[in-house]
């Protein structure tokens, strides 16, 4: 599925252009183009990626493979992202994630995923890009979704600190837990930390090279946004690397308190 949004340089929007008009909305350099694709098919892949941008083969072929670590890759006319958003599942604290892949340019953003997104939907309507978003140019949007990822991030690992605490309660409470299945909540707890930590830190070096680092299409205004945002997932990070190590203490009294009785 491909979903446009363009911005004329006049300040009017219009959105899901047909191909032929998309086609030629990429060679108006003087507007704004947003181009979302869930799911896309071969066709649809094709159409953006090769025809109408050209964009490098080894960035199209890193979009249309299997899942990556976060990274970002310099080529020059634009930059090509891969990032993740992270969700939890019941309460035994597995970790899901979701890829994004993004491609930024002086004059658009193309986003590609696999899965509905909600830090995507949020801002997929026109009266948003009416005086932010677009009207403030990509790179902007870029950060915008970036800054709204984070507060979904803030609650997961408070929640995540919460859970571990009642683990640690529960260790002491003798005879009220089955002990196996206890400690493989635990561990559970343990690895989803570490996956969370290896998520958080590599896009938190992503932020901090579009902060401090000269790229062709991020305008040097545009930097300090991206600071703000590698301030907290660094933070964010630090605190997953936190929830690792308590995670590890409480595996370590469990297993003494087991040993003891």
């Amino acid at each position: 599925m491909i979903r446009t949004l363009y911005r004329h340089r006049s300040g009017t929007q219009l959105m899901d252009l047909p191909g032929d008009q998309l086609l030629a909305a990429v060679q108006d350099k003087q507007a704004r183009l947003w181009i979302d694709m869930q799911q896309p098919t071969d066709a649809e892949a094709k159409l953006v990626l090769e025809e109408a941008f050209h964009f490098h083969p080894l960035s199209i072929e890193d979009t249309l493979s299997d899942v990556h670590t976060p990274k970002m890759d310099d080529y020059g006319r634009y930059l090509y992202l891969v990032l993740h958003a992270i969700s939890m599942g019941d309460e035994r604290m597995d970790i899901h994630t979701k890829e994004l892949d993004v491609f930024v340019g002086a004059n658009f953003l193309i986003t590609v995923h696999e899965q509905p997104m909600l830090v995507i939907d949020a801002f997929w309507n026109e009266e948003h890009h009416q005086s932010k978003g677009l009207a403030r140019g990509p790179v902007h949007l870029l950060y915008e979704l970036m800054d709204k990822q984070i507060d979904t991030y803030i609650p997961l690992i408070d929640r995540f600190e919460e859970r571990l605490e009642e683990l640690g309660d529960l260790i002491f409470a003798n005879g009220k837990q089955n002990e196996k299945a206890l400690l493989n909540d635990i561990l559970t707890a343990k690895s989803s930390a570490l996956r969370m930590r290896r998520i958080l830190r590599p896009q938190s070096d992503i932020m901090e090279k579009l902060a401090w680092n000269e790229y062709g299409v991020i305008p040097h205004d545009a930097r300090i946004y991206f600071q703000d945002v590698y301030d907290h997932l660094f933070r964010l990070s630090e605190l997953a690397d936190s929830m690792r190590d308590l995670a590890g203490s409480t595996i370590e009294t469990h297993l003494t308190l087991v040993n003891n009785r």
